[in-house]
């Protein structure tokens, strides 16, 4: 019976959120502004090809969940006139996005925030790649959790929790709306799919990382846009768009790792993951190859900005 509980338990972590799901979508506006980093979802209403004017600026990717939604992304200060040109039609749409400069993007790392780097990071050189097991008695994570999960998500709470980071609670996600300031503070959630919706209800997603961000990974292999989720502990932007970022990550392999990795923020392919060059590869005990071939970034969710 205990057994059966857990498994609905998890299955209730690991399934996206039906609220989400409900969630009407706007139709495709014919002018859209966005903050650099900021995107927004809408019903493209037929199937199609996207084509942007300036994809330095400006791009489109299919939904996570439902290809015929579309995510419209603005990436730098600019304009740029986003097409789509239908597959299976003559069927034709244009979305104009100007994007604003993100007047936070030279903000130093809250004290709060820079306690969670730390946190994780030292979490990581003090578990040295000893496996542990997913049962209560011998994950700290889990068992401060208060059950058995999928721990990548109650590892990164936890660490928030652990720095003092405000957190919102996993029961509260729904209720959630923006906040007035760009504070540290996040949720409190061991289901990726439950982090998702609360930073997004917080007004807290973004395809542009920044150290103490969390990570949000999906793959291509199973369509699943919110598979994982690590924390951003350091980022380097290499420019035009690319950022070398090293995460620290819970549950891989049943401990906890370090990833170095480029992430390409305007790729619209799901392939925006690559390899650091091998001279940068110097830290043994870090994975400097993404963690599988079928894996994406889906997003970052900001504890601060």
């Amino acid at each position: 019976m205990k057994r059966f509980v857990s498994m609905l338990l998890l299955l209730t972590l690991l399934m996206p959120l039906p609220a989400l799901a409900a969630k009407k979508i706007p139709t495709l506006p014919k002018e859209l502004t966005l903050t650099a980093g900021q995107f927004e979802l809408f019903d493209q209403a037929f199937t199609g090809v996207w084509e942007s004017s300036d994809p330095a600026v400006a791009g489109a990717e299919p939904d996570v969940h439902e290809k015929k939604n579309v995510r419209i992304i603005g990436f730098q200060a600019g304009e740029a006139t986003l097409t789509l040109t239908g597959t299976k039609s003559s069927k034709s749409a244009q979305v104009h996005v100007t994007v604003l400069p993100d007047e936070t993007a030279g903000s130093e790392v809250p004290a709060l925030i820079e306690n969670f780097r730390q946190i994780a990071l030292r979490e990581w050189t003090e578990l040295g790649g000893k496996k542990i097991s997913k049962e209560l008695r011998d994950n700290k994570y889990n068992k401060w959790w208060g059950y058995a999960v999928g721990w990548c998500g109650a590892f990164a709470s936890y660490c928030l929790e652990s720095a003092g980071v405000p957190l919102d609670s996993e029961d509260s996600i729904n209720k959630l709306k923006p906040l007035e300031n760009g504070d540290p503070h996040g949720v409190r959630a061991a289901g990726v799919p439950k982090l998702d919706t609360g930073y997004t209800n917080l007004g807290r997603v973004t395809k542009i990382p920044r150290p103490g961000y969390l990570v949000i990974y999906g793959s291509v292999k199973d369509s699943y846009g919110y598979k994982h989720v690590g924390v951003v502990v350091d980022v380097e932007d290499r420019g035009d768009g690319v950022y070398r970022l090293t995460t620290v990550e819970g549950n891989m392999g049943s401990t906890v790792k370090s990833f170095c990795y480029l992430y390409d923020s305007r790729n619209m392919t799901h392939e925006n993951l690559s390899a650091v060059p091998a001279q940068e590869q110097t830290d043994p005990n870090v994975q400097y190859t993404p963690h599988q071939d079928t894996w994406y970034v889906t997003e970052f969710c900001m504890t601060w900005y």
